[in-house]
């Protein structure tokens, strides 16, 4: 697909492209494969799950002349927060524009936490994943009712980020759910407990042991999937994260 590169985080790490089919796409500018982009450049570019990838600079544009510089106004930070990147010539508070052109564009909000595909980084993952999902999780504690409603929503966040790094070394992600079984066991043989009350001492005994195990598989997805690094290049679950 063609395009022009419409827009630039100020850091450099992501902008937008106008799509020749009139859509706006936000890329990562680390996909770009034969230099640095422009604003103007026309590029060539394949979708991988509706985001730009192995992007080509196919020829240069003369950047638009900037609008002379202007002061800030109360309107100026809406603008930015909504549009999430730092368009040529705009002008911002240095500190607010620093906070915001850091922080990834909304659709890879979206996909990384509503979306079982793909592969992230073990810096996405407790950075852009963990860390969110628990703060989240902390202020909604204090909600009644709602608070816990939505924690249902932020349970599937944390499976879409667990599949998504179990991607990233090459394993299928379900295995991230290996250490739910033991523990629905234990849970299952507690509740028999209660049927069967003669068989109450064995049945805790055992449930003990399963939930041993739950959290011995959890340990070992920590050690061994949730802290180390992914594969090099790209695998059967997407590109490389990492990729320069």
């Amino acid at each position: 697909m063609r395009g022009k590169i419409s827009a630039i985080a100020p850091d450099g790490k992501y902008g937008q492209i106008a799509g020749e089919n009139g859509q706006y796409y936000s890329y990562w500018t680390s996909e770009i494969r034969n230099g640095r982009g422009q604003v103007g450049q026309a590029v060539d570019f394949q979708l991988w799950e509706g985001q730009p990838v192995d992007i080509f600079i196919q020829s240069v544009a003369a950047p638009p002349k900037a609008p002379p510089p202007q002061r800030p106004n109360a309107a100026q930070p809406m603008a930015y927060a909504s549009a999430g990147l730092a368009r040529a010539g705009a002008t911002a508070p240095p500190a607010y524009a620093a906070a915001v052109s850091s922080l990834p564009p909304v659709n890879y909000w979206i996909k990384l936490f509503t979306s079982l595909s793909g592969r992230i980084s073990r810096r996405e993952f407790w950075l852009f994943g963990v860390l969110p999902i628990v703060v989240a999780s902390i202020v909604l504690s204090w909600i009644p009712l709602i608070g816990q409603i939505i924690s249902l929503l932020l349970l599937w966040a944390s499976i879409c980020i667990s599949f998504k790094r179990f991607h990233d070394l090459g394993y299928p992600g379900w295995w991230s759910l290996l250490y739910l079984v033991p523990l629905f066991a234990a849970a299952a043989v507690v509740a028999a407990s209660f049927v069967v009350v003669s068989l109450a001492g064995v049945a805790w005994f055992l449930a003990k042991i399963l939930w041993a195990v739950g959290f011995l598989i959890g340990l070992a997805q920590l050690f061994f999937v949730y802290i180390r690094v992914g594969q090099e290049g790209p695998n059967q679950y997407g590109p490389d994260p990492l990729a320069a």
